[in-house]
């Protein structure tokens, strides 16, 4: 028996199965979901026999993620009972079986991670070190699987001394375990040796492994494994590690070799900080990061991806208190700007064409805002990059001296920066200077872009401080303008509350 199962879910036409199947698969829920249309169903339904099309989906994953794909099917699905059943795997052809592992790999890491924080002792490493002798192939699996959960450096040690063991199943498993835990120059290395493995199955692994990596230094490798290894499934690998890695960003994993070749090249640095087991950053990674159009931009920087807790040192650096975080940096390692969590594509490409158009950096900027309250643009810089990371505090005195220094808005600033004060004041509870702030805001410019936005945060302010007409009124003047956007709905949950309090206050008399 392996812990591999298929479910099988039907839908109602292909357009939901597709719908469904995508999900599961943006999810990394399962590894590969088929199709299968024409179906005609007979089945009772609430005492009546019933006929029907449908398309069933065959769905390859592992016994871990069942429920996972059950909540996914459900939530995606247009039936009131859609059917979600599932199927072991007895036995399968062993590449096909790893294969499936190892795709979905990154999720077991994000959903399973709470299980052993706190708990990874090293009495539960023996335990899993143990079962890697076991002579059944899923128990060595799910211990190689449950140690990459772990990870830290005697896992990593642990997987060295199996790239070297006399079983190939013990060199396949660590090979594809190693380059999880790892972003080690050498470890690389050691999966590049095993290209040139006697048995199939492990230089098939490696090759898998290293398209998970990501790494770019493997290309070569791969081109020349696609050229001259004997085995077709091996070569066939290697022509789709090859697609992968060259249609992806290609990262350094140090931070000083990046600097040192964005100054030859005269280009700016993209350092991306992640954890390894952040469930933000495998979003990130697997959305944004893999997007066709940041991918293309990305070739005009040196990308590095840096592990924020084993390269501490500069993280704590650069000032980057979560991941995942993106700074932009010049040659000389001065940060021209960032984006900390997940954010959309639009203002991440917005940042990148900034920073390859040479702007204003954020340290000049810091230190041309100290030196000059009066400088509206290296203020606003400064302000908007403080926000950007939710550090309203540090924002303030910058957003206060772009409105005093540019109350004609000729630098375009001025708007954005009374909104943002304003909500900055409401986030901590100063509900009356905040309402004051949008009060001035929308006084001042009645069509700001934002203006759904601007009366709902006045109304919620002046509700706050016990202005109950005045909140109520915004908040309507918002129904009246804006009434089928999603704000809308917010602030009509508003009036519905306040309504509903002052009826309750009315029984109460």
């Amino acid at each position: 028996m392996t812990n591999a199962v298929v479910g099988l879910v039907t839908c109602s036409s292909r357009t939901e199965a597709r719908k469904v199947a995508r999900t599961i698969l943006k999810k990394k829920l399962a590894a590969c979901v088929n199709i299968i249309g024409g179906l005609e169903s007979h089945y009772w339904w609430r005492g009546k026999l019933e006929t029907a099309r449908e398309c069933l989906l065959l769905i390859k994953t592992t016994r871990a993620r069942v429920s996972s794909v059950v909540n996914a099917v459900k939530a995606a699905h247009s039936y009131e009972v859609p059917e979600v059943i599932f199927l072991p795997v007895v036995a399968g052809e062993r590449n096909y079986l790893t294969w499936l592992r190892s795709s979905i790999a990154k999720v077991a890491v994000t959903l399973l991670v709470f299980a052993f924080v706190g708990t990874a002792r090293a009495d539960r490493i023996d335990d899993l070190v143990k079962q890697l002798g076991s002579t059944n192939d899923e128990e060595r699996a799910d211990a190689a699987d449950a140690l990459t959960h772990i990870g830290g450096s005697r896992v990593e040690k642990q997987f060295r001394e199996m790239l070297t063991s006399s079983s190939p199943e013990k060199r396949q498993e660590a090979v594809i375990g190693l380059l999880q835990v790892s972003d080690a120059a050498e470890d690389l290395e050691r999966a590049h040796t095993l290209l040139k493995d006697e048995n199939s199955i492990v230089r098939w692994s490696a090759v898998t492994a290293l398209q998970t990596s990501g790494r770019a230094e493997a290309i070569p490798w791969l081109v020349e494994v696609e050229k001259s290894d004997t085995t077709d499934s091996v070569r066939e690998a290697a022509t789709e590690a090859l697609g992968k890695l060259r249609s992806s960003i290609h990262w350094l994993r140090s931070l000083p070799d990046a600097e040192k070749q964005a100054r030859q090249l005269n280009k700016p640095v993209l350092a991306y900080f992640f954890l390894r087991d952040s469930e933000f950053c495998q979003k990130l990674e697997e959305g944004l990061l893999a997007d066709k159009a940041v991918i293309d931009v990305a070739e005009e920087f040196v990308c590095v991806r840096i592990d924020a807790t084993k390269q501490g040192d500069d993280a704590r650096k650069l000032d980057v208190r979560g991941a995942p975080t993106i700074l932009l940096l010049d040659g000389a390692g001065n940060e021209m700007s960032r984006v900390a969590g997940l954010v959309g594509k639009e203002q991440l490409l917005a940042k990148l064409d900034e920073a390859k158009r040479s702007k204003l950096t954020f340290r000049e900027a810091r230190r041309l805002a100290i030196q000059s309250p009066a400088d509206v643009q290296a203020n606003w810089k400064v302000a908007e990059t403080y926000l950007e990371e939710g550090r309203e505090d540090l924002a303030e005195p910058h957003l206060r001296n772009v409105i005093e220094h540019d109350e004609e808005n000729q630098y375009g600033y001025t708007d954005k920066a009374m909104f943002a004060l304003g909500f900055a004041l409401g986030k901590r509870g100063e509900y009356a200077q905040a309402a004051y702030s949008f009060e001035k805001l929308l006084g001042r410019w009645p069509e700001y872009k934002d203006k759904d936005k601007a009366l709902y945060c006045l109304g919620l302010s002046q509700l706050a401080v016990g202005q109950k007409e005045k909140g109520r009124a915004r908040l309507e003047q918002l129904l009246q303008e804006f009434p089928n956007n999603s704000i809308a709905k917010s602030a009509q949950a508003a009036l519905d509350k306040l309504k509903a309090k002052e009826g309750n206050s009315e029984k109460s008399n």
